[in-house]
């Protein structure tokens, strides 16, 4: 099983999140949550299952105070079946952040994921991101002494007017941090955020995408994340593979036993009990899914993977059918897929134009 906990809390808006999230929110609001919070985890019924991974995800879940994560952690532990050895992953923000809060932070997580988006502040001002360079450097020194087992830095690409050199130099930079994980997203102006109106050069965006591995030094496990080989993150590879997911927290989405929902996208609304919003999937539109968003992994699937995935009723839709589907979709894109009876998986091309494939694979027929 695997666990999500949106935690919805930000000192302000960047200009390019469309994650649910309530910026300067009061104190009050956020003792409100962790009750919730815990009454809602005690309330789950594990039936003897363990949590294998647990993301706190924002939000930014590092402006709690340093007594507001400890009651978290400790809620966490107590009502929580924790595996062992279960990856803990935690979001972060610098500015957010002290040295007292990364060594709390260090004795429950074992994954921290720093949301840097650019070493430039010139380049942060654009996007929106309140975070000063000494808050950054600050930050990255703390965590650097806390030795974290796993450290990803979030990096943003294809800024306008932004140069292939000045890309290369946070490339470089965030190499230098230690980090054994980088998820790099290029600049998407998503509808209801400040940047929504801003025009991106896709040329240089592209050519941002192509010069990753060769200058961070880390390979290409998922279209926009990168690590060394066992610093893949755990958590999200099992949920791009149909793993089992429970969420907790207003906009949280869950997955289990061909039933996916997602709780309110309101804090008051949360709090208030509002129900979640169902969405049952036919097992044929389930396993589609499920596909396409597995194929976003440089490994995309092996036979003993796709048939591990808990869908009801979905004996027609093995991995003969997916082979079969998958081929029919390549037949229309040339050079972006690799079928095999071992193995079906995105080239490098195929990556690269995921969109068109999930568009072609999503329709049945195709």
């Amino acid at each position: 099983m695997n666990v999500y906990c949106h935690i919805p809390f930000c000192r302000s808006k960047c200009g390019y999140c469309a994650f649910y999230s309530e910026a300067a929110a009061p104190a009050a609001w956020r003792t409100r949550y962790l009750a919730k919070l815990e009454r809602d985890l005690a309330a789950a019924d594990w039936s003897e299952q363990r949590v294998e991974t647990l993301y706190l995800g924002g939000g930014t879940p590092s402006l709690l105070t340093e007594t507001e994560l400890e009651h978290l952690f400790t809620l966490l532990r107590r009502r929580l079946p924790l595996a062992a050895g279960a990856e803990i992953s935690m979001e972060c923000n610098p500015e957010t952040l002290s040295a007292a809060k990364v060594e709390l932070i260090r004795s429950f997580v074992t994954r921290l994921s720093l949301g840097v988006q650019s070493f430039s502040a010139e380049r942060r001002r654009l996007l929106q991101r309140d975070c000063s360079d000494p808050a950054l450097e600050r930050a990255l020194n703390w965590i650097a002494e806390a030795r974290f087992p796993h450290f990803n830095c979030d990096l943003i690409y294809g800024l306008p007017g932004e140069r292939l050199e000045r890309w290369e130099r946070d490339l470089e930079r965030a190499r230098a941090t230690g980090a054994d994980h980088l998820s790099c997203y290029a600049l998407t102006p998503e509808e209801g955020t400040h940047l929504a109106g801003i025009a991106v050069d896709d040329d240089l965006a592209a050519a941002a995408y192509e010069r990753i591995v060769d200058v961070s030094g880390l390979p290409r496990y998922e279209i926009s994340n990168y690590a060394r080989l066992g610093a893949e993150c755990r958590h999200n590879l099992a949920v791009w593979h149909g793993g089992e997911l429970r969420g907790f927290g207003p906009a949280a989405a869950s997955f289990e036993r061909g039933l996916r929902w997602r709780e309110v996208e309101s804090l008051s609304g949360w709090l208030r009990g509002d129900p979640p919003e169902t969405d049952p999937l036919p097992p044929e539109a389930r396993c589609r899914e499920i596909a396409v968003v597995g194929l976003r992994t440089a490994a995309g699937w092996t036979p003993e993977l796709f048939e591990a995935i808990a869908v009801p009723d979905r004996e027609p839709y093995n991995w003969n059918w997916l082979l079969r589907e998958s081929r029919k979709a390549a037949a229309g894109l040339p050079g972006c897929w690799h079928c095999s009876p071992e193995r079906i998986a995105l080239t490098p091309l195929g990556l690269r134009f995921w969109d068109s494939v999930a568009a072609a694979f999503l329709q049945p027929g195709t």
